[in-house]
């Protein structure tokens, strides 16, 4: 596989510092796993490795697994397994939402094919599963099955749900805890197994997990209207351009004085970036985004509070950074 060098690609975060050489035998491993003799599988790996991403949901695998006795070649093939399922997901994603750019490359089907796109995400999960079942511990392949199992609701109801303005806030975190929470936590999760946690440290790592992923997808769906293109890697306001409504659009719908006018513009199914100034007039004057910052900081309180649970935890005030990092992120 043709790709850059290994310290070239992998920055590693302060947040991550506790675990920068873990982290760097995680990358190695996921381009051993990716590594292979077929020409094109090969160059749209290798695609995939340099749009690169902060293994956030790796890095928690390893963070959450660092409890007295924990066996570092446990918790690696896990991390590695768990970021080739998750580029499996954003894989088929792209197809799904017909998306041309991530972190500011061309998606798997805007660079190739519909078809190819599918082939790799599928690959990409095979692989993932494979090296869970190689661990010889079918709690963490379950655990993971039920994540996948989720996320495909989770896509499917976010569908369904496409420039849909009767959507509750009840529906909202239902699609987000679908299509993210339940990864990020089974992340937590995962690492609290192989590290050997006892069962109620682990439901701890899940609830901060949760937490984390929720107050994450809501940061993200903040940056999707006040990021740069560049920053976000995507189009500014593209989910709303696609139809999917998130909290603050949400928000809005309900206690905006403009409700109505807002409605007609959503399900015209043609919202252009003249609307979208005007949306996010509406959003901001409703005290939308406001709402959802602070919905956002009530979920990650939420997974601070867990890690009172987790005394043994050597990484635990590394984690209260990561939730930090999370909420306040500007990438």
């Amino acid at each position: 596989m043709t790709s850059q060098p290994l310290a070239a690609r992998v920055k590693t975060l302060d947040i991550f510092s506790a675990i920068a050489d873990d982290l760097r035998q995680v990358e190695s491993a996921i381009e051993e796993a990716l590594a292979t003799e077929d020409a094109m599988l090969d160059e749209v790996s290798t695609h995939l490795l340099h749009a690169g991403g902060k293994r956030i949901r790796p890095a928690l695998v390893m963070m959450t697994s660092k409890f007295p006795g924990a066996q570092l070649g446990r918790a690696i093939p896990v991390a590695v397994a768990v970021e080739m399922i998750h580029m499996a997901t954003l894989v088929h994603d792209d197809v799904v939402d017909k998306a041309e750019v991530r972190r500011g490359r061309p998606t798997v089907n805007a660079k190739w094919s519909n078809q190819v796109s599918v082939l790799t995400g599928d690959n990409l999960f095979a692989k993932g599963f494979s090296m869970l079942a190689q661990t010889g511990n079918t709690r963490v392949v379950k655990i993971m099955a039920d994540v996948v199992y989720e996320l495909s609701r989770g896509e499917l109801a976010q569908l369904a749900s496409y420039f849909q303005v009767n959507q509750t806030e009840a529906d909202y975190y239902q699609r987000i805890a679908q299509k993210t929470g339940y990864l990020i936590a089974a992340c937590c999760r995962l690492g609290g197994v192989v590290g050997g946690a006892e069962e109620r440290q682990v439901e701890a790592l899940y609830n901060y997990g949760m937490g984390v992923g929720l107050s994450f997808q809501i940061a993200d769906d903040l940056l999707d209207f006040h990021g740069s293109a560049a920053k976000v890697g995507k189009p500014v306001a593209g989910d709303l351009k696609t139809g999917i409504l998130t909290l603050p659009v949400i928000h809005a719908l309900k206690h905006s004085q403009h409700a109505d006018e807002l409605r007609r513009m959503i399900e015209t199914h043609n919202i252009g970036d003249t609307e979208i100034d005007r949306v996010k007039a509406i959003l901001d004057e409703a005290g939308s985004f406001t709402y959802a910052r602070q919905q956002a900081d009530l979920h990650l309180n939420n997974a601070l509070a867990e890690l009172e649970h987790l005394p043994e935890l050597a990484t635990r005030s590394d984690l209260q950074v990561l939730a930090d990092f999370v909420i306040n992120r500007q990438f």
